[in-house]
Order: structure tokens, then C-alpha cells, then sequence
């Protein structure tokens, strides 16, 4: 049986990032994904109107997935271990958003490259991104040049600097507040 209440309090104690003392992040995130496995979370949060804080929660319950599986499965727990960790690293709100609906060995590959400072959560997740095939990319320039009215030179000019502006943080943060 559902415990809706229970699970209310546990997406306000996500929302708010205060795991209890008396638990660490996994058990917390653990006990999130087996109170929330039977309900389909993201149309409940939408109903709720609890949709500001989806990531993060849906996230959370990801994370609890994976430990919830890690604990069985022999593989992961020797990948772990010839990488150094004795027992299931401790995860965060922070880490879980690398997590993807992929297999669950990719994503502790993702976590322990962002535990080892091989990069930021944003420069993980972009270098697993798949490139798109050759008609694919082709395909979009043409939605986009039919939609925008724009030629291939122009096309070619919005890329480069719609580039410019995604590496420049700042720039990016600039344009969004003159666009509104």
C-alpha cells in the first residue's frame, strides 16, 4: 500500500536538502525509490504542483535505484572495488544529477569520474552525449532554416555564435534576461 503522506514528507525534505541526521543520503534515497516505485512520480509532482523541484527529486529517486541494485548485483560491486571503493560510495543531491535512465555500471563510470575531479556534473553529461548522424543533423538544419526563414550562410552564422554564447556562461545569463 502507498503511504502518501509519508511520501509528501519525504519530497519536502528533498525540496528543502536536509537529509535527517539520523540517516545518511543512500538509505534516505533508498527508502525514497521503494516508497515511491509503485506511484509514477513525475504526474504525481505535476498534480501536486510540486514541478519546480522535479530534477531534483526525480533524481533522488534515481539514485535510489541504483543503490537499491548496486547492493545485488556482483559486477558493480566488483567494478567498485577495482576501483578503489571498499563499499557503495556516499552519493548527494549534487552528484545524482549525473544519473540518466542508462544501465546502472554507466552511471557509477559517470559518478566515479565526478568523485575523481575528472569534471564538472555539466562537462560529464555532455561527454556521453551521442553526436547526431550525418541526416540527422541535417534534417534539424532544415526545420530550423524553414522555421527562422534563414539561409545556409545565416544558418551557419547562428551556430557559430549560438556556441559562443553556451560556452560563455555569463554571456549566456545576459542574453536571457534582454531577451524576456
Amino acid at each position: 500500500m502507498v503511504n502518501f503522506e509519508k511520501i509528501e514528507e519525504m519530497i519536502d525534505i528533498i525540496a528543502g536538502g536536509d537529509i535527517p541526521e539520523s540517516q545518511s543520503f543512500n538509505v534516505f534515497a533508498v527508502n525514497f525509490y521503494l516508497e515511491t516505485k509503485m506511484v509514477p512520480l513525475s504526474k504525481y509532482l505535476k498534480l501536486q504542483g510540486k514541478t519546480n523541484k522535479m530534477p531534483k527529486i526525480m533524481n533522488t529517486k534515481k539514485s535510489g535505484e541504483l543503490l537499491f541494485h548496486t547492493k545485488k548485483n556482483e559486477e558493480i560491486l566488483k567494478f567498485l572495488k577495482k576501483r578503489g571503493y571498499q563499499s557503495v560510495p556516499e552519493l548527494n543531491f549534487t552528484c545524482v544529477m549525473l544519473l540518466r535512465k542508462v544501465d546502472s555500471l554507466t552511471n557509477w563510470k559517470k559518478l566515479l569520474s565526478y568523485f575523481e575531479g575528472k569534471g564538472t556534473i555539466e562537462e560529464i553529461n555532455n561527454s556521453t552525449r551521442i553526436l547526431l548522424l550525418p541526416e540527422e543533423e541535417k534534417k534539424i538544419e532544415e526545420f530550423v532554416k524553414i522555421n527562422l526563414g534563414v539561409s545556409d550562410t545565416e544558418l551557419n552564422w547562428l551556430k557559430d555564435k549560438i556556441k559562443i554564447i553556451y560556452e560563455n556562461k555569463e554571456l549566456l545569463r545576459s542574453i536571457k534576461k534582454i531577451a524576456r
